[in-house]
């Protein structure tokens, strides 16, 4: 028992950072929308698509389509968490309730949220090599 509790604060500490993360990244993503226009035509009431409006007259057909391919590499950066972090969350919860090596869950923990930041850095840099081996990363964990 007392093991299972030292492992329940690491697991609050990577899902408290990769919920921050997730936070960052669904900003950025409507951000992006924003710049894109490809928000839904009842937000367009809001300041920040008034602004991304005034300038869609001096934008080009490729600073548009740039803007969309933007937007789209946010969507899916998100979708990959909302695939991932919940399967490692439940694979977590039963790693720590069968009393699994601390050190082992510990490390674990460490690896997969690392692997998740970087994930998320990488795929937003468009590196397809590093993104894949952070994903191989991320998921190896219920190899451990």
């Amino acid at each position: 028992m007392v093991a299972m509790l030292s492992d329940v604060k690491p697991f609050a500490l990577s899902a408290a950072v990769l919920y921050i993360k997730f936070l960052v990244c669904t900003t950025i993503q409507g951000r992006k929308a924003f710049a894109a226009g490809t928000r839904m035509t009842e937000d367009t009431i809001r300041p920040q698509a008034k602004i991304s409006q005034q300038g869609f007259a001096d934008l080009t057909v490729d600073h548009i389509q740039l803007a969309a391919e933007e937007e789209m590499r946010w969507k899916r950066i998100i979708q990959n968490d909302l695939e991932s972090m919940p399967l490692a969350s439940v694979g977590f919860w039963s790693v720590i309730s069968v009393g699994v090596s601390s050190t082992l869950t510990q490390t674990l923990l460490l690896v997969y949220t690392i692997a998740r930041v970087g994930h998320t850095i990488v795929y937003s840099q468009s590196l397809p090599r590093a993104r894949m081996v952070l994903w191989i990363v991320g998921v190896a964990w219920r190899r451990g």
